[in-house]
């Protein structure tokens, strides 16, 4: 059915007496106006429009094309930078390494030194104390044998009933001493 409501028109038109571009429902003078239309707007175009375009899509397409080549050195540059950071970071942790091993070679140093400090203060210290015992025990000897003196005369006077002079009572003590270390 569309086929024939197609055809019909052609064939209309080719029964009104029409021939060539007639047949096909093209007026000729349409045609022709269009056609000069057509030229003198392209023309206009092409005089007044096209180059302005034209110039535009350039300095688009130039813009574009030095952002493309500023993007390539930029990156040239950032590849550039990463790798002179990365040799700075490098440089760096090799020095933070050696700062830390002569850390850790400085406190070695002063924990040994510091235990030495502490080992001859200890010995000082023992050493004193050694000392002040030994004082304090020649001391007190000194004490316990003039003690004894006077308990050993005063055993003697009760001994012997009799209180001895003080030349006496020391001859008397010296001997009993020197019998009793014997």
């Amino acid at each position: 059915m569309i086929l024939t409501d197609v055809h019909y028109p052609l064939t209309t038109v080719a029964a009104e007496g029409g021939g060539g571009i007639a047949v096909l429902g093209v007026d000729l003078k349409s045609l022709m106006l269009q056609i000069v239309s057509f030229v003198l707007l392209f023309w206009l175009l092409k005089k007044f429009a096209f180059g302005k375009i034209v110039n535009a899509l350039d300095e688009r397409r130039k813009t574009i094309d030095q952002g493309v080549e500023l993007g390539l050195k930029l990156a040239e540059e950032k590849e550039r930078l990463d790798a002179e950071i990365e040799k700075h970071l490098h440089k760096a942790r090799l020095e933070a390494d050696k700062i830390i091993a002569a850390g850790r070679q400085e406190v070695s140093a002063m924990l040994k030194e510091a235990e030495t400090t502490a080992a001859k203060k200890a010995d000082t210290m023992l050493a004193d104390a050694r000392n002040r015992i030994e004082d304090d025990l020649v001391q007190a000897r000194k004490k316990l044998e003039q003690e004894m003196l006077a308990l050993v005369a005063e055993a003697t006077e009760v001994i012997i009933g009799e209180k001895l002079d003080a030349k006496k009572d020391s001859t008397l003590i010296e001997r009993a001493l020197q019998a009793a270390k014997q």
